[in-house]
Formats: structure tokens, sequence, C-alpha cells
């Protein structure tokens, strides 16, 4: 992550020093040059920001856009926010406005089938990618990519895997679409194909790290080597996983615990989990989840059945959590 890490220190310090310039600068015409150059950063930096889950300074930085040059851009940026942070009424009325103001915005379209395909409404998401579709610049796969996940969140895992395998094609080295396709496989039971398309997305995204594609990539090479039987490699990937990004998605508490439950690591299992609702305070799921492998241990006489309960919802709620990216 070195690497993203390091550029988005290099857009804030830029930002910094333009911001700074503008405050002594008197000269009208460098003024508004400068603001221009500073607009443009902010647009890049507040969606580089929302890229590693910092969802709230990219939110501030594309409101203080103005509306008069940046409209479509900002209606987007807020959009995106707005959904990541679960403000779903919100991001709906933005987008309200936004597609009423640019009734031909593909960036706004793809936005609201997003909003749509969060909240559950998988045909109203897949009416908006259509749309989307109608004005999608030739180069552009994000409305096809959408569309996949969708279908795919639908169970129509057939139609799902020939977009995905024409993007593939499109893209070979795309993580994006080999995590997308190794999940789908994983999907239809086929984890040795899926184990291949996971393998290949870590060495394409090793060479360029994200964060939502390295989260995506470890949880999904954890499920694949956990229904594999290969504990081992489970543990391994698990643990290395929460080691890149402690503190961005509790998916990746939830790898180690259903590992640690495998190996019959009962404790250690717990200590990760209760770590997990600490970096985690909000997330109902994984109190729920823990609370409820702390009651099992009140039945030593069935520890084979609590062991094998507590794993079963530990790992479907991985698989939610997986199907979420």
């Amino acid at each position: 992550m070195k690497k993203g890490s390091d550029e988005l220190k290099r857009l804030e310090e830029k930002l910094q020093r333009l911001e700074h310039r503008l405050r002594t600068q008197k000269s009208k015409a460098k003024r508004r040059e400068l603001k221009r150059e500073i607009n443009e950063l902010k647009v890049d930096l507040g969606w580089m920001l929302m890229n590693y889950g910092d969802y709230e300074r990219g939110f501030l930085l594309y409101r203080s856009l103005p509306w008069s040059t940046y409209g479509e851009m900002k209606y987007n940026g807020l959009a995106r926010a707005l959904i990541e942070m679960g403000f779903y009424e919100e991001a709906r009325m933005v987008l309200g406005v936004g597609l009423r103001t640019y009734p031909d915005s593909y960036p706004l379209w793809i936005a609201m089938a997003c909003l749509y395909e969060t909240t559950g409404d998988y045909f109203e998401s897949l009416e908006c990618l259509e749309m989307a579709l109608e004005f999608s610049p030739y180069d552009d796969s994000t409305a096809l990519y959408n569309k996949s996940l969708v279908l795919m969140k639908m169970g129509c895992y057939k139609d799902a895997q020939e977009i995905i395998d024409e993007l593939i094609e499109r893209d070979p080295k795309d993580p994006k679409f080999l995590t997308q396709r190794g999940l789908l496989a994983l999907e239809m039971g086929y984890p040795e194909e899926a184990l291949r398309y996971y393998q290949r997305a870590m060495e394409m995204w090793l060479k360029d790290q994200d964060l939502d594609n390295g989260i995506a990539i470890y949880s999904g090479l954890c499920s694949v080597y956990m229904e594999l039987g290969m504990k081992k490699e489970a543990m391994e990937v698990a643990l290395e996983g929460l080691k890149r990004f402690p503190d961005k998605d509790p998916v990746l508490y939830y790898n180690v615990g259903a590992v640690f439950f495998e190996m019959g690591w009962r404790r250690e299992a717990l200590e990760v989990l209760k770590k997990g609702v600490e970096k985690f305070p909000d997330d109902e799921e994984m109190r729920k989840f823990l609370k409820e492998i702390e009651d099992d241990q009140d039945d030593p006489d069935d520890d084979n059945k609590s062991r094998l309960g507590a794993f079963l919802l530990l790992m479907a709620l991985l698989f939610r959590k997986v199907r979420k990216r």
C-alpha cells in the first residue's frame, strides 16, 4: 500500500502549498488560476481519499467545490461519500437533483445504480445501469462490471459470467475483474477455479495496490482456502490481510476468527473478534456473532457441535461480507 499512500500524501501536501499560495496571491488572474488548480486537485484527492476509506474527508472536499463549474462531479462525489457512510436517503436526494440537472450523466446513473444495489433494490439498479450504458464512453467498463455484480447478487450466474469473462478478455490484468470472476466461481461451486482467479488477482494487485481490491482478494482467498480444506494457507492469508488493513474492514477479523475456530483455537478466535468489535463498535453483526460464540462456551458437553455451529455462523457472515464488495 506504500505506493498509494505516498501518492495520497503527495496530493495532500500539494493542496496545502496551493492554498497557501492563494492566501498570499494578490493578482486576480493568478488567483483564478490557482483556484482552478486547487479545485482540480480536490476532485482527485477527494476520490482517492474515498478509495482509502476516508469518506468524511472526501465528502468535505467535494462539498467545497463550486457548483457552477463542477456540478456533475460534485453530485457524484457527494453521493459516493453518502452511500459509503450509510446515508442512503440523503444520497438519493442528491442523485435525484443531479440527474434532473444532468439527465445524460454516465457517472450519476452509475451512482444511482450503486445506491439501489446497496439497498438491495436490484431490479432498479439494473434499470439505472441500462440507462448508464446508453451514455457509456466506449473505453469505460464500469457500468458493465457493476451489472455483473448485480446479476450475481440476483443469482443470475451465467449472465454475470458472460459479462465478466468479456471484461477479462478486454483487460486480463485487472485485479478487480479477476477477483469478481473468482467470487463467481466460488458461488457456483467451483473452488479450484476460484483459487486460480484469486491467485492471479493477487499477483496483479501486488503491482498496484489499492484498498477495495486488496480487501476483496484477501477475503476471497481465505474463503477459497477454507472451502478447499487448506487451513495453513487460509491462516496465512487471513493474518496477512489483517496485518495490512487492521483498521479498514471487519471482514478481515472474521477471516482470522473463522480460521482459528476451524483450527480449534477458540480462545484465540474470541480474542481477535473482540479486537474487531473494538475497532468497529458499530458493526452489529460482529457483536451478535461474538455473543453467540461466547454463549457456546457455556455448553462444554457439546464442544464439537458448538464449534461447528460457531464456525458455520462465521463463514456465513464472511460470505455475506465478501458479496458486498
